[in-house]
């Protein structure tokens, strides 16, 4: 049943899945490695627990964690935030409270894990910051674990474009969605746009690539969620190996038309997202703004706004006259979304694959979003605007029209909602994605000390002269415990 464990004696007839499980296993050995040796996966983040009822983010590393609960001995998860009552605890997975910047508690975990639970032979770092903090001890006390960053997505190019629309705003006085805009967003390489004013956010755009090329470059395999972000970390200037980058973005199970519900079993519209997370807030805002013009041509249509920690400034946005309905955080957002007709979605900036619209294809639920919000979720046969698990627009106007005509319009509603399904079921297959990783694994695993001689920039900056995180840490450890 595990992959990264010895199987059951060899038959001569074999089945086809079970050729890559016992390779994998093969890979896994080293030469003081016994055949039974149990082998462990850890994931460290320094700030925060898997929240798979919050944040997209926080869904894709369950399907991870649950993944290698099957491929791994054991799977443990440890976080520098305390730990809370309400966090979502898994039995298949160890989660472990580790202070930040702090040897000792580092060194007794890693020993702990291998002592009682097998050999670590892979650590996930959530996220670049995550990789800073903790991955020199683990080179340090775990010099065969593979080193893995799970980007979730590209913050530099998350926070360029949030500070590009800022500045666009200024100019323009406003806070408007116009085709304009969206097109210099969609434009925007934080590595070479230049910039009107050298503000204090633009320096943490810079910075921020800077930090995150570093952890690439450090690690031995870099999980891309989405397509253009991989597109855009594969040009030739930022030199990273093809062979570091691996494409994981989310993990569905296949979904079925019976599944869902009917254009007639559905009304009203619905927004979903976290509002920690910068563009769902711009994109409430803005539906607020314009939603009594969708309102003014469907008087009886609502629109329903859930997501975790809303703010103040979200909930005084609620307003029963207007059909305006801020619900904040909800447990299970099945039942939400099988009964809304279509989701909104303006989103001026962001960056990877947006989870709410995955979540809102798997039930069934066609959307109204901007090309940031449909970036990486396209096939090669979908690249028109209308050949989409819904309408992909660009300003304002196009917005309200296509939100109208997509509510109102079954034959569309359910040409959207077919195509969603399949492209659902196309990009985000969970089998054949986590396949994908499966086999990197393998190969990396089978060639860790050959990857790491030929990585040059790598070895490069984890020369004592490049590695300034980790004396940084030092020092913050010995300061807090004067």
């Amino acid at each position: 049943m595990i992959f990264y464990r010895s199987f059951l004696a060899s038959s001569t007839r074999r089945r086809p899945w079970t050729s890559l499980a016992i390779s994998i296993k093969r890979r896994l050995s080293t030469s003081s490695a016994t055949a039974t040796e149990a082998t462990s996966i850890l994931f460290l983040s320094p700030t925060s627990w898997p929240e798979p009822n919050a944040t997209a983010a926080g869904i894709r590393t369950v399907s991870l964690l649950n993944h290698f609960a099957t491929r791994f001995d054991s799977v443990h998860f440890g976080c520098g935030a305390p730990m809370k009552e309400s966090m979502t605890r898994f039995a298949n997975v160890h989660w472990h409270h580790i202070k930040p910047n702090r040897t000792d508690d580092m060194t007794n975990l890693l020993q702990h894990i291998q002592s009682k639970h097998g050999s670590i032979r892979a650590v996930v770092f959530d996220r670049f910051y995550a990789e800073e903090a903790y991955s020199f001890r683990i080179r340090e006390q775990c010099p065969n674990a593979l080193r893995i960053l799970d980007m979730q997505d590209v913050h530099s190019l998350r926070i360029g474009r949030q500070q590009l629309v800022k500045e666009i705003d200024q100019r323009a006085a406003s806070n408007n969605m116009t085709t304009q805009l969206i097109d210099e967003v969609m434009k925007f390489d934080p590595s070479t746009h230049e910039w009107a004013q050298d503000l204090p956010q633009v320096q943490k755009a810079h910075n921020t690539l800077l930090r995150e090329l570093a952890s690439i470059h450090r690690s031995d395999l870099v999980l891309v969620c989405s397509s253009t972000e991989m597109n855009m970390l594969k040009q030739p200037s930022w030199n990273i190996a093809p062979w570091k980058l691996i494409s994981a973005p989310f993990f569905q199970k296949r979904v079925k038309q019976d599944m869902t519900k009917s254009y007639d079993q559905r009304c009203d519209f619905v927004s979903i997202g976290g509002f920690k997370h910068p563009p769902n807030v711009d994109s409430v805002r803005l539906l607020r703004r314009i939603w009594p013009r969708i309102r003014s041509r469907l008087p009886d249509a609502k629109l329903h706004v859930y997501g975790a920690y809303p703010t103040n400034e979200i909930g005084s946005m609620h307003d029963e006259k207007l059909g305006f309905y801020v619900h904040g955080h909800v447990e299970d957002i099945k039942e939400a979304l099988l009964q809304r007709r279509v989701l909104l979605a303006p989103l001026r900036f962001g960056a990877g694959i947006k989870g709410k619209i995955v979540d809102s294809w798997g039930y069934g639920l066609p959307v109204v979003t901007t090309p940031i919000g449909a970036e990486g979720m396209m096939t090669t046969d979908a690249i028109a605007s209308d050949d989409w698990g819904g309408l992909i627009v660009s300003n304002e106007d196009e917005f309200v029209e296509a939100a109208v005509n997509l509510y109102t319009t079954k034959e569309l509603w359910e040409y959207s909602q077919n195509r969603a399904i399949e492209l659902l079921n196309s990009l985000f297959k969970n089998g054949q994605n986590l396949q994908v990783i499966d086999e990197a694994l393998s190969d990396a695993m089978m060639n860790l000390g050959q990857r790491r001689k030929r990585d040059i920039t790598g070895q490069l900056l984890w020369h004592q002269s490049n590695r300034s995180t980790e004396y940084f840490s030092k020092w913050i450890e010995l300061k807090e415990l004067k």
